[in-house]
C-alpha cells in the first residue's frame, strides 16, 4: 500500500476548460451560420431551390424550408435545454465527487493511523491492504511488505488458522482473546483479534484488527506467579502459625498446668493443717484461689490457641462449645446456632478454618457490630456441591467492598481460598454484615 491513494474523478484544469471550450463551440456554429449566409447570397441558392420546387408543388415541398427552419429551431432549443441539464448533473456529480473523496482520504487517515493492526485480505487470508501497525505487530519492514503475503502464515498453529477462516465464514464475525501469532522474525506474541467477514467491491473481504497484548499477557503471568508464591508463603505461615498454636496450648496444658495443680495441692495442704497461725491459713486460702484464676486464664488461652474440644468431640461440637463461652461474655445478644449435616472427612485444615471463621466472626460482632442478634449456620448445600458456613448479625454493617484495616478477614480469606473454597462478605451500612464461605465436600490443601 503506497503512502497516498488515486481516488479517480476528473482533473481541476479539465473542469476549468469546459467554458471556454463552449464558447469557441459557439462562435465556430456563428461563423459557419455566416458563411453559409454569404455562400448562398451569392450563389443565390434560394432563388435555385425555389425555381427547382415549383415544379413539386403538388406534394407541398416549397413548404419544406419553412419546416425545415423550425426544426432547427427546435433542435437548437432543445440542445441548449440538454446542455443546461448536463451541467447541472456535472456540478452534482462534481460536488459528490468531491466529497466521496475526502471520505476516502478520510477513512484511509483513520486506516493508517489507527492504534490497532489493521488488514484487509481476501476470503482465504491473502492480505491486500493493510496498516503500519500492522507491519509492526508482524514484524515487517514497512505495509507495503504484508500485501500479497498469507494471514495464515503469522498464526503459530496453522490448523488453527484454518478453524478460524471457516468460523468467519459462517458467523460473519469471531472475537479472539490470546492468539499466539509468530511473527516475520520469528518472535511470538499474544494478541486480542477481531475477524470480520464483508461485501466489497470485489466480492467478499476479511476485515482484521489486532491489538498487541504480549507485554500485558507476560505481566499477568508473572503476576499469576507470584500471587500463587505469595499464597504458598500464606499457606506455609498458617501452618506454622497453627502449629506454634498447637504447641503453645500444650506446654501450657502439660507444662503450667501440671505447676498449678502441684502449687494448689501444696497451698490446699498448708490451708487444712490444724498447727499453723491463722495468717499463714489465710495465705495459703489466697494462694488456691489465685491458682485457680491463673488456671482459668490459662484454659481460656488454651481454648484460643487449639481448641481442645475440636480435637477430642469434632467440628460441630467445638463451635457449639465456643458459641457458649461466648453467651456467657455477651448475654445481651441473642446468637442462634444451626449445625445440619456436617460430614466426618473435612479433615483437620478444614475443620480448623471453619472453627477460625466462626470465631473470627464473633470476634467482630463484638468488637465492630453494635448487634443485638447474631446468626450462625453450618450446613452442607447440595445445589453448590459443599459446605456453607456463614455469620450473619443486624449491627451497623460496613462497606462490603472498602479496604480492610485488620487482617482478621483476610486471612480467612486466604486460610478458604487455598482449600479450593470461596469467601465473600454481604453488608451495607445500618443493615449488618454476613461473612460467608463455601467449602468442597472435599476440601483441597494441606493439613495443618
Amino acid at each position: 500500500m503506497t503512502d497516498s491513494v488515486y481516488f479517480g474523478g476528473g482533473t481541476e484544469q479539465g473542469e476549468t476548460s469546459r467554458p471556454g471550450r463552449a464558447w469557441r463551440d459557439l462562435a465556430f456554429v456563428l461563423a459557419l451560420t455566416v458563411a453559409t449566409f454569404l455562400v448562398a447570397g451569392l450563389l443565390e441558392l434560394s432563388e435555385g431551390v425555389g425555381g427547382w420546387l415549383k415544379h413539386f408543388e403538388s406534394y407541398q415541398l416549397d413548404e419544406v424550408p419553412a419546416a425545415l427552419a423550425v426544426l432547427i429551431v427546435g433542435l437548437t432549443w432543445s440542445s441548449w435545454r440538454r446542455s443546461r441539464q448536463v451541467a447541472t448533473e456535472m456540478g452534482l456529480r462534481l460536488k459528490a465527487q468531491e466529497s466521496l473523496n475526502e471520505q476516502r482520504q478520510y477513512l484511509e487517515v483513520l486506516f493508517r493511523e489507527n492504534l490497532s493492526a489493521n488488514l484487509i485480505a481476501d476470503p482465504q487470508g491473502r492480505i491486500g491492504v493493510a496498516n503500519p501497525e500492522l507491519a509492526k505487530l508482524f514484524g515487517l519492514p514497512d505495509a507495503e511488505q504484508a500485501v500479497g503475503r498469507h494471514l495464515g502464515d503469522f498464526y503459530r498453529d496453522p490448523a488453527l488458522w484454518e478453524e478460524h477462516r471457516r468460523s468467519v465464514a459462517g458467523q460473519g464475525r469471531i472475537e479472539l482473546n490470546d492468539l499466539p501469532i509468530r511473527r516475520a522474525d520469528g518472535a511470538e506474541a499474544v494478541v486480542i483479534a477481531r475477524l470480520t467477514a464483508r461485501r466489497g467491491h470485489s466480492g467478499m473481504e476479511l476485515h482484521a484488527f489486532f491489538t498487541d497484548v504480549t507485554a500485558l499477557e507476560q505481566t499477568r503471568r508473572e503476576l499469576a506467579q507470584a500471587l500463587g508464591e505469595n499464597r504458598l508463603l500464606a499457606q506455609r505461615g498458617i501452618e506454622m502459625l497453627e502449629h506454634e498454636r498447637r504447641n503453645i496450648a500444650r506446654e501450657l496444658h502439660d507444662e503450667m498446668g501440671q505447676w498449678l495443680n502441684a502449687l494448689k495441692v501444696d497451698a490446699v495442704s498448708v490451708r487444712n493443717r490444724t498447727d499453723v497461725p491463722d495468717e499463714v491459713r489465710a495465705a495459703a486460702q489466697s494462694i488456691v484461689e489465685v491458682t485457680d484464676h491463673v488456671y482459668d486464664v490459662a484454659r481460656s488461652l488454651m481454648r484460643q490457641l487449639r481448641p481442645v474440644a475440636l480435637d477430642e468431640l469434632g467440628l460441630g461440637p467445638a463451635i457449639q462449645y465456643c458459641v457458649d463461652q461466648w453467651r456467657r461474655r455477651h448475654p445481651a445478644v441473642q446468637c442462634d446456632v444451626s449445625i445440619q449435616g456436617l460430614p466426618d472427612s473435612l479433615g483437620e485444615a478444614a475443620n480448623i478454618t471453619l472453627y477460625r471463621l466462626v470465631q473470627e466472626g464473633l470476634t467482630n460482632v463484638t468488637r465492630h457490630a453494635g448487634a443485638q442478634s447474631v446468626r450462625i449456620e453450618l450446613e452442607m448445600d447440595d445445589r453448590e456441591g459443599g459446605l456453607r458456613a456463614s455469620i450473619a448479625d443486624d449491627g451497623v454493617g460496613m462497606e462490603a467492598t472498602g479496604p480492610r484495616s485488620g487482617l482478621g478477614l483476610v486471612g480467612l480469606r486466604e486460610r478458604i481460598e487455598m482449600l479450593g473454597g470461596r469467601f465473600w462478605v454481604e453488608s451495607e451500612a445500618g443493615k449488618g454484615t454476613a461473612v460467608r464461605a463455601l467449602l468442597p465436600a472435599q476440601p483441597t490443601g494441606a493439613t495443618t
